[in-house]
């Protein structure tokens, strides 16, 4: 399971450096900068979430909370 989800982060990483390049206008550097810093934002805000589940709140309420600032 887990070589599928690093597939799609692949397949999403190279589709938003297309997006960024071409739609937005960012030079090709820019661009792959651009969505290096957003993906690394990512991974590092999972590394916060898990801290706050096993440290603080629980797994239970980590989902609840975190999936409504998703939705929101």
């Amino acid at each position: 399971i887990q070589a599928f989800e690093i597939m799609a982060i692949a397949a999403v990483g190279n589709n938003l450096i297309t997006y960024v390049f071409n739609d937005l206008h960012f030079s090709l550097p820019k661009s792959a900068n651009t969505v290096t810093n957003f993906v690394g934002t990512i991974f590092l805000l999972s590394l916060l979430g898990g801290f706050l589940s096993d440290s603080y709140i629980g797994s239970f309420w980590t989902i609840i909370i975190f999936g409504f600032v998703e939705l929101s």
